[in-house]
């Protein structure tokens, strides 16, 4: 009889500890994943003066106008209300980093190859920022179709249609299809496009005690489908919630004074002046580990703020209380929003 309870005791303890250490590594891997991207948000969009496009972007995929004229936000946080936020990033990652080329001729038409100064780095199927250098017009994303041709002592790059990026009619899709001449600049993104990271279950629905739910990472253009456990990539698994808010700081300043959830105005994509004002996110991820015998958890997660007005909790179930859960918070300042002054 006592070995046999020492044996109960020790596989309790055992399964205790799995299932705590299992949360734990789920919740490390997935902050560290989440984390790495929000420190580099923005790369490529960002420039000595602020944002590269204060008139805003134009971005086609697929003959469709993704973003006509409009800003494009670094990180974007869509609120997900009582289940998980989504998390949205765009930067370069390009192998020589986000240093421009120079435009060397105007082009003329907004189907016209680009000619820049230099080759050296761009590869087909890169992503381009094309940006006027008096930031008189929108910039416009185009997706290098063709190896790059020598042209007079400089280099052409195509964006042929052929492209996903690239639309056939520019004027037909686009308010203003811009055009660029001597002296604008062509930044290099790389092929990362944009990295939308979401909590996806296989039931399809939001997390509850039966289902499961993994941290997944994809880009929506090319998925251009609802996020299912099958064609998404993943991150972690058993991660229950994601949730984040911007950090805010008066006009003019780079100290955050104030975090708001994506809602209300800050909702979307906020007005220029808002944009401006974002400099930093709070994160929080939520992991479960093995199902126990019993309720092991309190009816409610602390996620920040804990005893404070601003407290955000994750409330549990009755089944929900029978696994061990690990939330894991940072704060993460977007660096290439704060570096550029803006």
């Amino acid at each position: 009889v006592i070995v046999l309870n020492v044996l109960i005791s020790f596989q309790s303890r055992k399964q205790t500890t799995a299932g705590s250490n299992d949360a734990a590594i789920s919740a490390s891997l997935g902050m560290y994943s989440i984390e790495r991207e929000v420190r580099m948000a923005g790369a490529g969009y960002t420039n000595a003066l602020g944002l590269a496009c204060p008139q805003g972007v134009n971005i086609a995929y697929n003959d469709v106008a993704i973003v006509n004229g409009g800003q494009v936000m670094p990180l974007q946080i869509v609120d997900g209300g009582a289940n998980p936020d989504q998390i949205s990033i765009v930067r370069s990652n390009a192998e020589l980093g986000v240093a421009p080329a120079t435009v060397m001729t105007t082009m003329a038409s907004a189907v016209a190859n680009v000619v820049v100064d230099r080759n050296t780095g761009f590869n087909v199927n890169d992503l381009l920022l094309v940006t006027s250098n008096d930031g008189s017009v929108p910039c416009t994303i185009m997706q290098l179709s063709g190896a790059p041709t020598a042209s007079g002592g400089n280099w052409a790059l195509p964006h042929a249609s052929t492209a996903l990026y690239n639309p056939a009619t520019p004027t037909a899709v686009f308010t203003t299809a811009s055009t660029y001449g001597l002296r604008d600049t062509v930044v290099n993104l790389g092929t990362f496009g944009q990295r939308r990271f979401q909590v996806v279950c296989n039931s399809g629905a939001n997390p509850v005690a039966l289902n499961t739910c993994d941290l997944k990472w994809f880009d929506p253009l090319v998925l251009a489908a609802a996020p299912t456990m099958a064609n998404t990539e993943s991150v972690v698994s058993q991660v229950i919630d994601l949730q984040a808010q911007y950090g805010v700081a008066p006009a003019g300043s780079q100290i955050v004074n104030q975090w708001v959830d994506a809602t209300g105005g800050w909702a979307g994509v906020p007005t220029v002046a808002n944009l401006a004002r974002i400099k930093a996110v709070r994160i929080s991820i939520v992991t479960r580990g093995q199902l126990e015998n019993s309720a092991v958890t309190p009816a409610s997660l602390v996620l920040w703020d804990a005893g404070l007005p601003s407290e955000k909790t994750r409330a549990l179930s009755a089944a929900e209380r029978r696994y061990r859960y690990q939330v894991l918070t940072v704060v993460v300042p977007l660096i290439n929003v704060i570096w550029a002054g803006v």
